[in-house]
């Protein structure tokens, strides 16, 4: 799973892969061995590849982390690759209209219906691409006018998914 982490205005990439009992995960260029454990209510425990071990406070609201190791809060925003290249095509193409995806995937849900009036931001469809569960959004407010595909229908990049009037 890929995604970035922001943390004062800075972006950071991030990889998450599965790891036998654990995880590896890339910063940067960086990888490392981890295990993380939920240990009850918002503490987790985090032990590196090295046996450094933490122990540390967990909060989350939507993509915002608040996370407290010895009793210092970092304040992370968590941003889904697809989300800042929708934002980049939004601020080039202006919105509306066609909405296409970005890379290929599958998708899971269709969540609106032909005819609804959609509010800038609404989810139209989660779509299923680089393991992840991304929900496409409206760009714009409006109308759906089409929409062009199905759940369980694979796409490939640029593909038209829906259509908002």
């Amino acid at each position: 799973m890929r995604f970035i982490a922001r943390r004062d205005e800075e972006n950071i990439e991030v990889e998450v892969e599965r790891h036998g009992s654990g995880y590896r995960v890339k910063i940067g260029d960086r990888w490392i061995d981890v295990d993380f454990v939920d240990a009850g209510g918002h503490v987790r425990s985090l032990r590196l590849q090295d046996g450094t071990q933490y122990s540390l406070i967990h909060h989350r609201e939507g993509n915002r982390h608040e996370i407290v190791i010895s009793g210092n809060p970092i304040f992370i925003e968590v941003i889904d690759p697809l989300a800042l290249k929708r934002k980049r095509r939004e601020d080039e193409i202006g919105g509306g209209g066609v909405i296409k995806t970005l890379m290929p995937g599958r998708v899971v849900r269709v969540l609106v219906n032909k005819g609804d009036a959609v509010k800038k931001g609404a989810g139209l469809l989660i779509l299923e691409a680089m393991k992840m569960e991304n929900e496409i959004q409206a760009p714009v407010d409006g109308v759906v006018d089409q929409i062009l595909v199905e759940p369980g229908q694979t796409v490939e990049s640029g593909a038209e998914l829906a259509h908002i009037g």
